[in-house]
């Protein structure tokens, strides 16, 4: 039976419960974003003990529905003062399902130093993690994985979470064992510092495999069907040869420019073939390098597993993102340099969206000169260390640029901008601006152009509800999954009759949970609105010059009045 374990770090009391009526059948995000809202009070300070972190697997974690073992960590964000889910792959959200843990709350603050918590079939427990302390997390996954990665899997916070900085992220293992998969987005890696909590393990030993529910062989075999739907798809052959590093060269053209460059003041780069996806392929044919799922059961293997010139592992997580905002917004290249930037950030714990922002000010304010891979390197281990400069950078955009005095802030509810222009890709804006996650890619993607302002903001409100489906199903964005292939496949492990407005009526429900948040947070419809420079910078498109000018009035019908009505 599904269940509910609650973790009180200052008592080191454990409850485990079933899972209430109410949220029988709520999952990954949709969850977090409830429980959020229903146990904490949006008024209490992001570190504080009665900040509550909430872990969930999706509903269909377990299951042999191909990328479903996403796990969603909600809580309210150190970054931007409002709700948050981050989203990660890797091995945890199955191994928590097959343990049948829908949701794990985790409350207070430990007395008596760092502490682990273990989750086995036998049970769940605190253990002294002094001897962890100050550990970084490739050390940590070899020490509490290692040999056991069949049926174990952590999460760890690095350096970063330890020193509670407001964009560490917590580290969750990869099917290899090694830290490379991470909630990043909005400082989860804080909140569980501040919990003096170091590592969460869990361990599957013994529990079944797979978890198919209430019609077993039914959705077994629209599973298989499913999966040879998403191998079929383009799109999937696409990302199985260059991951998402494969849009580089075309974001880069003239006629797109959603690559930052120089602290989003240029959208193009001349140095971009060098980070991009197809670069990063030749170097893998003679560098032993391979693409990789990021979770067990994943079909579409889009993770890049990067090795240097000698052949050693660098890195497995070289995705768009992160080469645009540590290579292009920094003019950092070729690929070798950022795939290490990219492993300090694993190693330490730390957003590569958010410190790509961050270290972009810091170069806009003569901290380092543009293109300084060496001097990036070491303001990295600054952060890693916790000195003054480095908990700047490691708090964020928004903080490097207050400490500065730097006014063109890349940031949307505090957080900072992803790869996706909003002065090109409006659609991106719009999403931007009305997510209650802030400037979130993943919150719903829209990248068409030369549509309407109108056809624009149906999409994004579209995507947005989607989105919030995929991430309560715990299944990947790239699986392509529609809302009737969640229906079908929850109804069939849940034993209900869905169809495809169920999905998005509880999608709808998970975004107003999230804005209702926000509300008592103190946010109001200015808040979602981007920062003006976007407004007042066009970029130079050969068919004339492009800056975000969807109207205030259009941004506000994304989600209609405060109660999220249209």
């Amino acid at each position: 039976m599904d269940r509910i374990v609650r973790v009180d770090m200052t008592t080191r009391a454990i409850h485990e419960g079933p899972v209430p009526p109410a949220y029988r059948l709520l999952g990954g995000r949709a969850l977090t974003a409830q429980m959020l809202l229903d146990e904490t009070d949006a008024r209490v300070h992001p570190l504080a003990p009665a900040a509550a972190l909430f872990v969930a697997p999706g509903l269909l974690g377990g299951t042999t529905v191909t990328t479903s073992g996403r796990t969603s960590f909600g809580f309210k964000s150190p970054l931007t003062g409002g709700t948050k889910e981050a989203n990660v792959g890797g091995q945890l959200g199955h191994r928590l399902a097959r343990l049948g843990v829908r949701a794990l709350v985790i409350t207070g603050a430990a007395r008596d130093g760092w502490q682990l918590l273990l989750i086995v079939g036998a049970g769940v427990r605190l253990a002294d993690a002094a001897a962890l302390a100050g550990r970084s997390n490739y050390a940590l996954h070899r020490e509490l994985v290692g040999e056991a990665l069949l049926t174990r899997t952590a999460a760890t916070i690095g350096p970063a979470g330890e020193h509670r900085l407001a964009a560490a992220s917590v580290a969750v293992t990869d099917p290899e064992g090694r830290p490379t998969r991470h909630a990043a987005r909005g400082g989860p890696g804080a909140v569980m510092g501040a919990k003096g909590l170091k590592a969460i393990v869990v361990d599957d030993a013994g529990a079944p495999r797979t978890d198919n529910g209430a019609r077993k062989e039914e959705l077994r075999r629209e599973a298989v069907k499913f999966s040879k739907s998403v191998l079929e798809d383009p799109r999937t052959h696409n990302l199985s040869r260059t991951g998402t590093a494969g849009v580089i060269k075309f974001v880069n053209r003239e006629n797109v420019q959603s690559m930052p460059t120089r602290n989003h003041r240029v959208g193009r780069w001349e140095l971009a073939d060098g980070i991009s996806g197809q670069e990063i392929e030749a170097l893998g044919a003679s560098r032993g390098g391979k693409m990789l799922p990021c979770m067990a059961g994943c079909v579409i293997k889009c993770a890049i597993l990067f090795n240097d010139a000698a052949g050693r592992h660098v890195t497995t997580a070289l995705e768009f993102e992160t080469l645009a905002l540590l290579g292009s917004n920094l003019e950092i290249g070729p690929a070798d340099l950022v795939a290490e930037l990219d492993r300090l950030c694993d190693d330490i714990g730390l957003d590569t969206i958010e410190v790509g922002n961050a270290v972009g000010l810091a170069m806009e304010a003569g901290v380092l000169a543009w293109g300084d891979w060496e001097g990036t390197r070491k303001l990295l281990e600054e952060v890693r260390a916790g000195t003054a400069l480095g908990r700047i950078v490691g708090n964020g955009t928004v903080h490097v640029a207050r400490t500065f005095g730097i006014d063109r802030v890349p940031a949307v509810k505090g957080q900072g901008l992803p790869a996706w222009e909003p002065r090109t890709l409006k659609g991106m804006g719009i999403t931007y601006s009305t997510s209650p996650q802030g400037a979130d890619h993943t919150a719903g993607m829209v990248t068409a152009r030369g549509a309407t302002t109108d056809t624009l903001v149906k999409q994004s409100r579209h995507e947005q509800l989607v989105m919030m489906a995929i991430d309560s199903a715990g299944v990947c964005q790239f699986s392509n999954a529609l809302p009737g292939d969640l229906a079908q496949f929850v109804s069939q492990r849940f034993g209900v009759q869905w169809d495809d407005e169920t999905v998005l009526a509880l999608a709808r429900d998970g975004i107003a949970a999230e804005r209702e948040f926000n509300r008592r947070a103190g946010f109001d419809r200015e808040d979602d609105r981007l920062p003006r420079w976007l407004h007042d910078e066009p970029l130079p498109l050969p068919d004339g010059p492009q800056a975000f000018d969807v109207a205030d009035e259009d941004l506000d019908r994304v989600w209609g009045d405060e109660r999220g009505e249209r």
